[in-house]
């Protein structure tokens, strides 16, 4: 036997239909909002991990030349004082030299040496000197912005010497000595670098590097 539907049956399903179609317009809304939202902190998360590949990757120093002073009071002399000229990496960032490490060691005393602007003088004509756990700076040459003497922070065209007091540090460098050291950034590469001490220390000062 056919059935018969009446108007208000229609309307009802109708109405039944209509709410279900509704729901899956919020349900899809919803789901794509979190896509988006996703999608979103994906691209913002995988542009910071860029940055940060690229600051790593880009950012530390070069060695323009290192020497160093030679007591020669000692028996038998060596090394005083080793002094490092450093610039910038070619697109380096700039470098805050307080977060700066210097490791260094002889092969018997191995240490890791931080900055100190307490003793730090712009090309001043004193010895200036750091202690058993710090390592001093003598800056060389301050391009714009200048702002070493305020925040002690390197920029493109800036140069600067590092100072260690090797026989603070506990150094012995002693002729033949073999020395080796890092320049290690807070966030980039750490610059290597490895000599050593000449045969015969006979002057003042030597070039190690």
């Amino acid at each position: 036997m056919k059935k018969v539907w009446n108007k208000k049956e229609k309307g009802e399903m109708g109405i039944g239909t209509l709410i279900i179609f509704i729901a899956m317009i919020i349900v899809a809304a919803v789901a794509a909002t979190v896509l988006i939202q996703t999608a979103y902190q994906l691209q913002q998360q995988a542009e910071e991990t860029g940055n940060i590949a690229i600051q790593d990757v880009a950012t530390g120093f070069k060695i323009i030349h290192m020497g160093g002073k030679v007591d020669l009071s000692a028996s038998p002399p060596k090394l005083s004082t080793i002094e490092i000229k450093v610039g910038l990496l070619a697109g380096s960032p700039a470098i805050d030299m307080k977060s700066v490490l210097i490791e260094i060691t002889d092969g018997t005393t191995d240490v890791t040496l931080n900055f100190t602007a307490d003793t730090v003088r712009v090309l001043g004509n004193n010895t200036i000197t750091g202690n058993g756990t710090e390592y001093t700076a003598v800056l060389l040459r301050d391009m714009p912005p200048q702002n070493w003497n305020t925040q002690y922070v390197m920029t493109q065209g800036d140069v600067v010497k590092l100072v260690i007091n090797a026989t603070a540090v506990g150094l012995n460098l002693t002729p033949q000595s073999q020395v080796t050291l890092q320049i290690i950034p807070k966030h980039g590469v750490p610059t290597y670098a490895a000599f050593m001490v000449p045969a015969t220390l006979t002057t003042k000062y030597v070039d190690l590097y």
